[in-house]
């Protein structure tokens, strides 16, 4: 089961969706959903992806992570990663996406604070 909570900041032009939860088969297709929403709005700059509650990812959730970053670079958008899980950071440095990805420790970071 996951619960994803989405919050936008229209100040910094982007949102926040925080990830309690594992990203198994049911995870991804809602995660995607809520990614695809937030690249496809155009007052959005930022699509955070907060990880502190998510400790486990299938394959087909990383390669919809992939995807989505490849998507948001394509079209001008950075999607970010905070707050990494200790098994999601593991797996990222694993799998070297941990370098492909942009990863932050906060938020702030990503919007330059």
């Amino acid at each position: 089961m996951i619960n994803l909570e989405k919050q936008e900041n229209p100040e910094k032009k982007g949102v926040i969706i925080s990830v309690d939860g594992k990203i198994d088969t049911n995870g991804t297709e809602a995660l995607r959903e809520k990614i695809r929403e937030s690249l496809d709005d155009v007052d959005l700059r930022f699509v955070i992806i907060d990880l502190a509650k998510c400790d486990f990812i299938t394959s087909v959730g990383l390669g919809m992570l992939v995807g989505a970053h490849k998507k948001a670079n394509a079209i001008g958008k950075k999607l970010a990663f905070v707050n990494l899980h200790k098994n999601i950071e593991s797996i990222f440095r694993i799998t070297n996406l941990y370098t492909f990805f942009n990863v932050s420790s906060k938020a702030g970071q990503v919007w330059g604070e």
